[in-house]
């Protein structure tokens, strides 16, 4: 029994101990800034670390580029030297943070577009293997104030005139708007500037410094409810910044339109923030002095089918609805007693707005009697639109998947170099084009930051509340920077990531568990965090040709694994003598003698099986001194004269003892 005992804690020991030498990490890898954001013309501040325990190791920093690869910064045992264009560019200086770790930190005193801009790859090769990760430098510059003009400021109704949105936009290449701003009474209190006309491709060109040069123009055909009307134009950007720039929004441009019609017809506002502004249709009079008298002031509205449909009409101050339906949500005043404050009005209040079908044409009519030989009159508006706004308020979590596989995975951990896809489902607002963007913040960055890759937008759907649907999946491989990588997928956003009415997160880790073999000869990377405060991305590298490694590794396991069982037996040895040793020292003496426990109860029944009792007594004779281990004769078997007992004397160092039943 003590042999078995002794032969598992041998296999114990050694298997324990080869597992624990195999998580040794691979002590090779790189920690870089996911994306790096930098002014044009403006000092850029970074570090790079790298962990090896080679101190012959080369750490080089490559730029990337369509016709190769070209390196930037070699860093040999802390020595480093640059290429001519990063020479008197950049200050490079190294230094050691730990014993294996070391730090580049990257001074750029005045960052250029042509210079700087780009993908780089930092590769550490050492005799353990090499490790390598990426990252980029994105350069910005903030816009100039832009400036409006329009052809014509005094325009007839209907005639089309052409503003012009200039001004250099910066960096990166922007996304260009026209506003509008409308007015109330004479004034524009508490009315807020939206967009009209949007041009993703604005027209204008990029400049040698890298900023952009913008002049567009866009085209404006004025109604008469644009008359004092402010116009100014802003840019946005696609991609999701981290860093926000300043303000380009332009000058305001005020229209004075002038129609030849006496009846007129408006909106307030011309685009409606839906559920929360009323819809308001007014039909009034433009020129009242050229009519004697009104019969009557007619409204109209488009219905889904594309007719024009009788809503209310004013007579005299009696008013006669004939859709009774809208009746039912709308407050309608008016009155044709006299030209001069001849008017009719509808209010459908917010929150009984029905979208789409109050979102439609709108057409006013009169019937009146002119001055002078005019006679009999009667005038019909130009169909006016109402528009609506909505901003989206939901979006569902993003769906994680595999690439290929088909199907979503609760899976938030994946291994380096896995391909995953991401979608997200969710309102876009009332514009049809409006996407879904995707922003990601790494372990320690500050801040979230546009994701370049290229994401698949599905067709626009309807869904209720007058909001627009559709997903965005985004493409994403996973590398040794996502240890604790943070998605954001957003719409209704502006320039900067996060700031999205409608958003939400994920958020995906390296698989560190997954990484660790099965097998006993081979070795998984663990990734420690330099002590630095920085903000960086801690990087798992994935090594490569480490035979020799893996080989050093397996050896290293079975040795400790050995070392561990050798000394886990040794100390079960020493408590098995402690143990004889205390049963002894009760009672000093060269002689003992053993008394076998009764295998019998008194009645004569069979009884349990029990542990010997084991006594130790005086010599009756001779000098008493203290019984110790090395004192034992154990070469003379017949010496205790007990026949009940049978000693064997085993040619170890310690004896077995085995009691008869």
């Amino acid at each position: 029994m003590e042999q078995n005992t002794f032969t598992a804690l041998i296999l114990f020991s050694v298997f324990f101990g080869g597992s624990i030498a195999q998580t040794v990490p691979v002590t090779t890898y790189v920690t870089t800034p996911k994306v790096i954001e930098a002014k044009l013309g403006e000092e850029a501040r970074f570090y790079l670390t790298y962990t090896t325990p080679d101190n012959s190791s080369e750490f080089t920093v490559s730029r990337l580029g369509a016709n190769g690869t070209e390196e930037i910064l070699r860093v040999v045992d802390l020595t480093v030297t640059t290429n001519a264009n990063w020479t008197m560019a950049a200050n490079v200086q190294t230094s050691a943070v730990d014993g294996d770790t070391r730090r580049v930190n990257v001074t750029i005193y005045q960052t250029d577009f042509v210079t700087h801009e780009g993908d780089y790859v930092a590769m550490v090769t050492g005799s353990d293997g090499a490790a390598q990760d990426l990252f980029t430098i994105r350069t910005l510059a903030s816009p100039d104030q832009l400036s409006l003009s329009v052809s014509s400021r005094d325009v007839s109704e209907g005639t089309p005139i052409q503003f012009t949105c200039s001004g250099n936009t910066g960096r990166p290449e922007p996304v260009v708007h026209l506003l509008q701003r409308e007015t109330y009474n004479g004034t524009n209190q508490n009315a807020t500037f939206h967009r009209v006309l949007s041009d993703t491709s604005p027209s204008g060109s990029f400049l040698e410094n890298g900023t952009f040069s913008l002049s567009h123009n866009f085209t404006w055909t004025p109604t008469w409810q644009d008359n004092l009307v402010e116009f100014r134009c802003d840019i946005s950007y696609n991609i999701g910044l981290g860093t926000a720039l300043s303000s380009a929004q332009s000058n305001q441009i005020t229209l004075n339109v002038t129609s030849t019609k006496i009846i007129q017809i408006e909106t307030k506002p011309q685009i409606v923030r839906y559920k929360e502004e009323d819809l308001v249709v007014v039909c009034t009079l433009n020129k009242p002095e050229t009519l004697q008298n009104l019969f009557f002031l007619q409204l109209k509205r488009r219905s889904p089918s594309g007719t024009l449909n009788n809503v209310v009409s004013v007579t005299g101050a009696t008013i006669q609805w004939q859709d009774q339906t809208l009746q039912n949500r709308a407050n309608v005043t008016g009155t044709v007693a006299s030209p001069p404050t001849a008017h009719l009005s509808m209010v459908i209040r917010k929150d009984s707005v029905q979208c789409p079908l109050d979102f439609t044409e709108y057409e006013c009519s009169l019937s009146g009697f002119g001055t002078g030989a005019t006679g009999a009159f009667s005038e019909i508006t130009d169909p006016v639109k109402v528009s609506y706004t909505v901003q989206p308020m939901l979006i569902e979590t993003p769906k994680v998947r595999e690439a290929g596989s088909g199907v979503d995975t609760s899976q938030r951990e994946f291994r380096n170099g896995t391909v995953i896809e991401l979608t997200c489902t969710g309102q876009i607002g009332s514009d049809q084009n409006a996407t879904i963007r995707w922003c990601a913040k790494t372990a320690g960055a500050p801040t979230f930051t546009g994701l370049s890759n290229a994401a698949v937008h599905s067709m626009t759907t309807s869904g209720p509340n007058c909001q627009n649907i559709r997903s965005s999946t985004v493409t994403y491989n996973i590398t040794s920077s996502d240890i604790r990588t943070e998605f954001l997928c957003e719409s209704g956003y502006s320039s900067q990531c996060n700031s999205g009415t409608a958003k939400q997160f994920v958020t995906i880790s390296l698989d560190l568990t997954k990484d660790l073999p099965s097998s006993t000869t081979s070795t998984t990377p663990e990734v420690t965090t330099p002590s630095t405060t920085t903000s960086t991305t801690t990087r798992k590298v994935v090594t490569q040709g480490q035979n020799t490694g893996e080989q050093a590794e397996s050896n290293t396991g079975l040795i400790v694994g050995a070392v561990v069982g050798g000394v886990v037996v040794l100390i079960v040895i020493i408590l098995v003598l402690v143990y004889f040793l205390i049963l002894r020292r009760k009672s000093a003496g060269e002689s003992y003698n053993t008394t076998k426990a009764s295998s019998k109860s008194s009645s004569g029944g069979s009884t349990n099986n029990q542990i010997p009792e084991i006594k130790i007594q005086k010599a009756e004779e001779g000098p008493t001194k203290e019984l110790n281990y090395v004192d034992l004769d154990l070469s003379q078997p017949s010496k205790p004269e007990r026949k009940s007992r049978v000693v064997e004397i085993c040619n170890t160092e310690y004896a077995s003892v085995n009691f008869d039943r």
